[in-house]
């Protein structure tokens, strides 16, 4: 009996939509990480290291950039988006590893991180097919 193939791609205008989509919602998840009047964030921010400053900055310009290029030049805001993806993954380990602050999240903090986390793998997996789709 042939083995059948059960590949599907998405078509590449679908794809760019779903990425652009995914980082909007990672972008609305990280305004909810910030501390209290705003967000969930109920730690205390001054044991916070300064190297997730940057890294919370290069994941914001990355995935903003990224947002704009994939409609312009996909295979570069793909590649940007995969780096932003990986990033969030980053910094969500170095976050419950205690790496970047002290203390213990609470609860509803992992909660979210590990819905940007969820979605940070999406975002990869859509950026695959813009990068499969594209010249």
């Amino acid at each position: 009996m042939p083995r059948q193939n059960f590949s599907y791609r998405l078509p590449i205008k679908t794809a760019k939509r779903a990425v652009s989509a995914t980082i909007i919602l990672i972008l609305i998840l990280t305004v909810l990480e910030f501390p209290a009047p705003i967000g969930f964030e109920t730690r205390a921010q001054d044991g916070v290291s300064k190297l997730w400053l940057l890294l919370f900055f290069a994941i914001v310009v990355s995935e903003s950039v990224a947002m704009i290029q994939v409609f312009k030049r996909p295979r570069t805001g793909a590649l940007l988006a995969v780096f932003a993806a990986i990033l969030n993954l980053l910094q969500i380990v170095a976050d419950l590893t205690h790496m970047m602050q002290p203390e213990t999240a609470p609860w509803n903090y992992v909660a979210l991180e590990l819905s940007v986390g969820l979605l940070a793998l999406f975002l990869i997996y859509f950026s695959r097919e813009v990068l499969r789709g594209s010249p």
